[in-house]
């Protein structure tokens, strides 16, 4: 449970993952926010990658390697450029975050921006500046972290963002400034005036660039190695003394956590786990926290005897005779199978009504239509494929049956049988409604015109110009 625990906490990214493949980005945003602890530098880099390559947990651990040793010689600072909209709204963030932990009471008169930039100033001023004379004591360094740095750069006149690099830049105070973004050509939204004290250090990151780590990445996830764990979790789960003689709860301990590391490796092997949980993330969105979201469900809901995890866990369906097969009732976060591949063994008519359906949610602009509304297109355009097959000549050697308007009862069976294999999802959900939709109940089109053409392969001529032609 201890260790079940543990995993689902890194799994909600309540607890850092270990950094994969991002080693050499590492060393360059320890080293900048290194100096600037220990020798007093001001320095200033942006950190720019798509969502979910790993900026936060980069910093985040950047930050806490350098509180281990240095922890009472700096401050971290967080903004956001969502939550803190303008400068204002930023300076009093950096105030609030400075007042509480350097315990100075903010003084409750309401004071102009000017005023608290000054103030602020001289809180982060170095003390051979206050004093006015040379000191070997280094002011305490201060860590700004401004997310979504591209909104900063967008308030009017760049104020906050002008004289945090002018204090950086300065040596006014020992302040180094990471901004993260997703936008690669931030640098060019930033005013002259800014862009020259800005000292232009870039860090690039990417997501996964192939299956391997990909799957080296997720698999972090459910791995748990003796340095993640705190102290209290060590001396339950990896306890590390020398004796002999240990108890037989350490070592079912240690047990444990063997087992679980082992089965997690057996499970990153196995090729069916990795084609329906890992691949198909990789080759769909590249998103690890998607693929980890798909974990949550199964490890949380396990039977504890059943742990550590297997792939029956992930997919119940795999295992039917195995004492350790998890029940399928068990939710898992997986996008649902599609159904694109029942559309080429419809009969003409349901293939004929389905695209009616899929036109009139674009002709109609609409979500949502009923049996009467796609007959009606139907039959439309069956008559007119007849009128144009007729004045070609076409139907003395055969047109095809989709020039051939059926009867409302014929069509009508083949809508609900549409409805039965889930082409067609009743508006209001329920069994009762799938059952039995009517001539008036609403439906939903669960595939789109485009779709349709590329799913059945030898389609008559004439639906194909159904399908493209709007």
């Amino acid at each position: 449970d201890q260790i079940r625990k543990i995993v689902l906490e890194k799994v909600t990214r309540r607890r850092p993952m270990p950094l994969v493949g991002l080693e050499d980005e590492y060393k360059k945003v320890y080293q900048v926010a290194e100096q600037t602890i220990t020798a007093g530098e001001g320095n200033s880099m942006l950190l720019i990658g798509a969502r979910g390559s790993g900026k936060t947990a980069l910093l985040n651990k950047v930050v806490k390697e350098l509180a281990r040793d240095n922890m009472s010689e700096f401050h971290v600072i967080r903004l956001n450029g969502f939550v803190h909209t303008d400068d204002k709204l930023a300076l009093r963030e950096i105030w609030r975050q400075l007042g509480r932990e350097m315990e100075i009471e903010e003084d409750g008169s309401g004071k102009s921006y000017a005023d608290t930039l000054a103030k602020l100033l001289a809180l982060l001023s170095h003390p051979s500046e206050l004093s006015g004379e040379h000191t070997d004591h280094i002011a305490k360094a201060v860590i700004f972290i401004m997310d979504e740095f591209d909104l900063f750069a967008s308030h009017a006149r760049q104020t906050l963002l002008y004289n945090l690099f002018d204090i950086a830049q300065s040596r006014k105070a020992p302040i180094a400034v990471f901004g993260l973004t997703t936008r690669i050509d931030v640098a060019e939204s930033l005013e002259k005036r800014v862009k020259s004290r800005f000292s232009h250090r870039y860090v690039h990151l990417s997501l996964a660039k192939n299956v391997p780590m990909f799957q080296a990445i997720c698999k972090s996830a459910l791995t748990v190695h003796p340095d993640e764990l705190s102290f209290d979790e060590k001396t339950l789960l990896a306890p590390s003394a020398p004796s002999t003689k240990k108890s037989k709860t350490a070592q079912d301990s240690e047990g444990a956590l063997a087992s679980w590391n082992a089965a997690t490796d057996a499970l990153f092997e196995d090729s069916d786990f990795l084609s329906r949980c890992i691949t198909s993330h990789f080759h769909l969105t590249k998103s690890v926290s998607a693929a980890l979201t798909s974990f949550h469900l199964p490890l949380a809901l396990a039977d504890p005897t059943t742990l550590p995890p297997k792939a029956s866990h992930f997919i119940p369906e795999r295992t039917t005779d195995s004492d350790n097969a998890v029940p399928a009732s068990i939710p898992i976060l997986l996008p649902p199978d599609s159904n694109l591949y029942l559309i080429p063994t419809l009969s003409s008519l349901a293939l004929a009504l389905l695209i009616a359906a899929a036109r009139c949610t674009i002709i109609h602009d609409t979500d949502t239509l009923n049996f009467r509304i796609a007959y009606a297109e139907y039959g439309s355009l069956a008559s007119k494929a007849r009128i144009q097959s007729a004045s070609s000549g076409a139907l003395a050697v055969g047109a095809g049956t989709g020039t051939r308007v059926w009867s409302r009862e014929v069509a009508r069976a083949s809508w609900e049988e549409l409805v039965k294999l889930g082409l067609l999802i009743p508006a209001l959900g329920g069994e009762g409604d799938r059952r039995e939709v009517g001539e008036k109940g609403m439906v939903k089109v669960d595939v789109a015109l485009e779709e349709i053409l590329p799913s059945c392969p030898g389609m008559e001529r004439v639906m194909e110009r159904w399908c493209k032609q709007i």
